[in-house]
């Protein structure tokens, strides 16, 4: 049976995390705590998993993550995103900003997360068709990735 279109499923996550914007001229300046959500877009054939008709299952998904949300859940994000194991990626990708002490650091904002955790997923599982991912800072408010 012919479909046209592309299938894509969808796995939503939960955490907690920390972070603080540097030398941000609003409430975000100071160390804060929100309760994040993930949601992981992949996209393939119904069949493309070892049972008929899924794309990949939702289980295989989670499993798949779990290594990134280690890293991120109840986790301070200004420690993770200026770790030395991502410094050359963050230095090419990331904008910096200055400290109030005047060192350069990359800011962890909803949109710098959102595109390391593309990194992390694409370096982890490089024929992963990931299409879109999407970092919930509230319920309110998210920064998306999406293949254009």
């Amino acid at each position: 049976m012919q479909h046209d279109g592309i299938l894509t499923v969808t796995k939503i996550f939960e955490f907690a995390y920390a972070h603080r914007l540097p030398s941000y001229a609003g409430k975000c300046v100071h160390p804060h705590g929100h309760t994040g959500r993930l949601e992981v877009e992949v996209a393939g054939l119904a069949g493309g998993s070892p049972y008929p008709g899924i794309v990949v299952d939702f289980h295989d998904l989670k499993a798949m993550l779990a290594p990134i949300l280690d890293e991120v859940d109840h986790r301070c994000l200004d420690d993770v995103i200026n770790a030395p194991a991502w410094a050359d990626w963050a230095a090419a990708h990331l904008p910096r900003v200055r400290s109030e002490t005047g060192e350069e650091v990359f800011a962890a904002t909803a949109e710098n997360m959102v595109l390391w955790v593309r990194h992390r997923l694409l370096t982890l599982y490089p024929g992963l068709d990931v299409r879109r991912l999407r970092w919930w800072e509230s319920g309110t408010s998210y920064a998306e990735w999406r293949l254009a």
